[in-house]
């Protein structure tokens, strides 16, 4: 399939020729005569181009009809003739309205509200007068803080509301997911049911963004240029589904690194989620859609309503909605863990139901399946002579979920208004409430029968039987309850000082709320009681006497509804909070004017406390609920930061082989009350040697400050069974905990790309970004990262003490003073004799990654007769993704295999226009990859999968059809199933790289009022 990926990319540099403008130009015009900002958005609609301006611009101001068949540029130049404004095209499909100062309106207008997003979008500007330069100065672009949008040094790539809309996405998080930049493998729902994602507490199941695959902690993710509270048990990464899409006007991803500009967090880059404000009227928005194979439905619900009056604005937003879970009995490749008929192994768990009964392992002290408890009997009059020697297996992928079932509801404010000639205020709010439910793998637990028990059976004449046992069918799956709840607020003002400064001040407060409840455990107190291990406690309600033993030698479920209903009062119960308060403050202007312009500065200063609490209780061992010992940290940090474009050559010094040079540069100096002060600068430079032609570099250092958590999460011990060297298993403990040790994680990156968008080419452009990243002292747990190859990979040497307690005094010293810490969690049925290894999986600065590769974009747009035919592709290549896990470990390249980034995703689009009516198709495109894991290593085929659109959209609506927008997709048209993948945990395909839905049909409809 990579020809298909590639003749796409080509495809969007087609009809570049002058033979072929006139045929491109041309499109089917009827804009009734009115207002102008209601013959914009008409204009818009039609065209899908994106016009931004402020609608104090516009007020008041009428526009003529528009209609016929015509070059869109012409139609536009109707639109605004005769009135004080000026469009500048500033990137694929976005066109910014400026005031004209050559043309000023008769009477005296209302002014034009200085915009204070930061940042914000726009590409490269091409000459253009002095007068729009200075209007131009209302623009932020992402990665600068300095208005005007003139350094541009490294590639933002944009997902307006209407690509949104052309891809059938209906959540931010979606949208997200289709950029090839993006990494699924880590801190999203799918790989968190699932246990693909080893390295992220996703209490809430939150759906986050991960550029690069260096981290969801490694990507800074901004609403309206602000921070947002953390999600996740450390709070070290954002929530995207906290945010409503109805309200999104577009997304800007900045892929490099950006902690000169804005602070911690920004190592992978940053993605900025710009909602609208500037909005009149009613828009309603509905979406139904659902998976073709399964059950689950995804209805979502969206209403926007914008006010203006004559020194303000207001705007509020509202988002619903509702999807059902994914059974993993809805997929083939999910619904067993036996991966045999798929042309894997067998996965299936020993832990099982009818049980199997396990003896000591003299060799490595550990647990060995000896015997199988024969299926299709009750357990009653069972001897030694029944049973079956080997282990007895169970599919734990029975009765669970792939996707959780979730409702959400979202909710935007904003407010604007100006106060004085040289003051605006503005406020924001936002709030979200999701809740979330799945069923997950039944219980499995270590049984202990002994002969008070009637049914017991020895296997080997001793006194004591352990059974390797599942509850799934006394019981049931596990039960995932959750809710997760986030709320901002922010008041700023604009203060306008004099000539073109401006200062932008406010305050944030944010926070997250997580909470989680897993239920219908067996609890080890309540069957050890059932099953008269240990005698009968008064202190519950459960005898021995009156309600009968249970009976774990059956095959199915034999015992009564009392007795399942004692054992299953285990649960675990988890909340956590995540607040930040934040004061910034920024003023920005030019210092002085060379012959190429205007030198600017933007300096500023920001101080932020962060928070985080975890706390709740949990029912496992014993017959009272035990609180979960709460942990509470906070800090404060301290911001300096400033920036510097300087132009060398421009509108007014331009000549041959230089039509612009800028130079940039930015530093940050942050101070953490937790762990000490960094400084990261970034210099960069743009140079446009011919008009359409522009180069650029940067280079930069980044960080990332050690989460809350990772510093100070208290210290716990855990008992658990692994492979071993040669065969076989051995009993180790695990140590985990955080390190106030830690320093922050560092990161080099260097960028370097050009953006090729010929003046006379129409809308073609296209852009090609070398990134090379050094990311050094990452924070990990490795062992726990990759812990069935604890005791067998020698990269985890260092982390692994081997001991004998039978031996040596001073092990078994260690192993006893381990097992009597506060909270360890190890099997009684097992002798301190039997642990023969001690594993440290405390947070430590350790791993280095080195990323390189390229990203390649291309669009275009065709003017066939009436009609138009838009072209768009976006691929990221990855040329190396080198790791090494320890700082004496070797590096490995992981580009390419198993649970990391591929070398190679792409994605590409064609929508035609004809009139009324649109089509869309584009194909994802995931590069073939190895599964290293497996041993042989095995092949992972590459993949694509096709999505289409049929739509309706009114180019001269009336009546009902006015501002009506009606479109049905189908995201993988053929239902292609992902990759075979011979995975351990039974699911025979990769979350990290592959999606599970199958294809899903929806419908959306947006009607403006």
């Amino acid at each position: 399939m990579r020809w298909f990926a590639a003749g796409l990319l080509a495809a969007g540099t087609m009809a570049s020729p002058p033979e072929l403008r006139a045929a491109r130009e041309q499109t089917l015009f009827g804009i009734e005569a009115g207002s102008l900002d209601a013959a914009l958005k008409d204009y818009m609609r039609i065209t899908g181009r994106q016009i931004l301006y402020p609608t104090a611009l516009v007020s008041g101001l009428s526009a003529p009809g528009v209609a016929g068949v015509m070059d869109p540029d012409r139609a536009l130049a109707q639109l605004l003739a005769g009135k004080p404004i000026t469009a500048v095209h500033r990137g694929r499909n976005i066109y910014v309205l400026v005031a004209d100062r050559s043309r000023a309106r008769p009477a005296s207008p209302p002014r034009a509200k200085t915009s204070r997003k930061r940042p914000k979008e726009i590409a490269q500007p091409g000459p253009q007068s002095t007068e729009a330069e200075v209007a131009l100065s209302t623009i932020v672009v992402t990665g600068s803080h300095i208005r005007g949008g003139a350094n541009g040094t490294s590639e933002v790539i944009t997902l307006t509301a209407t690509d949104m809309e052309r891809a059938g996405v209906g959540t931010v998080a979606e949208a997200i997911a289709t950029l090839p930049q993006n990494f699924g493998g880590t801190a999203n729902e799918d790989t968190t049911v699932t246990g693909a994602d080893r390295t992220t507490n996703n209490l809430a199941l939150a759906s986050s963004v991960n550029l690069r695959g260096l981290g969801a902690d490694a990507t800074l993710t901004l609403v309206n240029g602000r921070r947002v509270a953390g999600s996740g048990g450390s709070g070290d990464f954002a929530d995207l589904s906290s945010i409503p899409a109805a309200a999104v006007q577009r997304i800007e991803v900045l892929a490099d690194g950006a902690s000169a500009l804005y602070g911690s967090d920004a190592i992978g880059g940053v993605v900025n989620v710009i909602l609208k404000r500037d909005f009149e009227g009613l828009e309603s928005r509905f979406r139904l859609g659902s998976v073709t194979t399964g059950k689950s439905r995804d209805v979502q619900l969206g209403q926007v309503g914008g006010l203006h009056w004559g020194s303000g604005h207001a705007l509020l937003a509202y988002e619903y909605q509702e999807r059902g879970a994914l059974r993993a009995s809805d997929r083939r490749y999910t619904r067993s863990a036996d991966l045999r008929p798929l042309g894997g192994h067998d996965y299936r768990l020993y832990f099982s139901n009818p049980g199997t009964i396990l003896l000591i392992d003299p060799a490595t002290g550990g647990f060995a399946p000896a015997f199988a408890i024969p299926s299709g009997q009750n357990g009653i009059g069972l001897t030694a002579a029944d049973l079956i020697p080997g282990p007895s297996l169970s599919n734990q992928r029975n009765n669970t979920d792939l996707l959780p079932r979730q409702r959400r509801h979202a909710g935007y404010f904003n407010i604007e208004q100006e106060a004085a000639d040289a003051l605006q205020i503005y406020g924001e709010a936002r709030y979200s409430h999701r809740v979330f439910d799945y069923r997950a793998q039944g219980t499995p637990a270590l049984l202990a029968v002994t002969p008070s028990n009637p049914y017991f059976v020895s296997a080997d004449g001793s006194p004591l039987t352990r059974i390797a046992y599942s509850f799934d069918k006394d019981l049931g799956p596990t039960l995932v309850r959750g809710r997760a709840e986030a709320l901002s607020l922010t008041g700023g003002t604009i203060v306008r000082p004099g000539g073109d400064w401006q200062i932008d001040a406010y305050a944030t407060y944010a926070r997250q709320i997580d909470v989680s409840r897993n239920s219908n455990i067996a609890n080890q107190a309540s069957y050890f009681e059932a099953l008269g291990f240990t005698p009968d406690d008064p202190a519950t309600a459960f005898s021995t006497s009156r309600d009968g033993f249970f009976n774990p030698f059956a095959d199915g479920a034999v015992n009564s509804r009392a007795m399942t209903d004692f054992i299953a009062n285990g649960f675990l119960d988890e909340r956590l909070r995540n607040s930040l308060v934040m004061g910034n403050v920024i003023a920005d202007g030019s210092l002085f004017t060379l012959p190429g312009g205007a030198v600017k500065l933007a300096i500023g200063a920001q101080a932020r406390g962060e928070h985080f609490s975890y706390g709740g209780e949990s029912r496992f061992y014993t017959v009272a609920p035990r609180p979960i010992a709460p942990q509470d940290y906070d800090r404060s940090i301290r911001s300096a930061f400033a920036e510097l474009a300087i132009p060398i050559f421009g509108a007014g010094n331009r000549t041959a082989g230089f039509e612009r040079l800028t130079l940039s540069a930015a530093v940050r100096h942050e101070h953490y009350s937790d762990f000490g002060s960094t400084t990261n600068p970034k210099f960069g430079a743009v140079w446009e040697p011919i008009p359409g032609l522009t180069l650029r570099g940067s280079y930069g250092t980044s960080f990332r400050a050690p989460a809350l958590t990772e510093l100070g999460a208290r210290f716990t011990v855990s008992g658990t069974q692994l492979p071993n060297v040669g065969g076989g298993t051995l009993q180790a403990l695990i140590m985990s905990g955080g390190n106030t040790a830690l320093k922050p994680e560092t990161a080099r990156s260097l960028n370097f790309g050009m953006r090729i968008a010929p003046p006379n080419w129409g809308g073609f452009s296209t852009e090609i970004s070398y990134f090379d990243t050094r990311f050094r002292d990452r924070i990990a747990q490795p062992v726990t990262e990759q812990i069935l190859q604890a005791l067998t990979n020698p990269v985890f040497s260092p982390f692994v003490t081997f001991v004998n307690p039978v031996s040596s005094v001073a092990d078994r010293q260690r192993v006893e003073a381990l097992l009597a810490e506060p909270g360890a969690v190890a099997s009684v049925l097992l002798p301190v004799e039997n642990y023969r290894a001690i594993i440290d999986s405390r947070y430590v600065n350790t791993a280095t990654v080195w990323v390189r590769g390229m990203d390649v974009s291309v669009s275009n747009t065709l003017r066939l007769g009436g009609d138009s035919l838009a072209l768009s592709a976006n691929a990221s290549l990855l040329f190396d993704y080198r790791d090494r896990v320890t700082p004496t470990s070797v590096v490995v390249e992981r580009v390419g295999t198993l649970g990391n980034p591929v070398d190679l995703r792409a994605r590409a689009s064609a929508h035609w226009t004809h009139g009324d009516f649109g089509a869309g198709v584009t194909v994802n495109y995931v590069g073939r990859y190895t599964d290293t894991i497996s041993v042989p290593a095995r092949p992972i085929s590459d993949w694509a999968g096709f999505d289409l659109q049929l739509r309706y959209e009114p180019q001269t609506p009336s009546g009902w059809r006015d501002g009506l927008s009606v479109a049905l997709n189908v995201q993988n048209v053929f239902d292609r199933d992902p990759p075979f993948v011979d995975r351990n945990r039974g699911y025979a395909y990769d979350a990290a790289n592959a999606d599970v839905l199958g294809r899903f049909a929806s419908l959306q409809v947006k009607k403006r009022w």
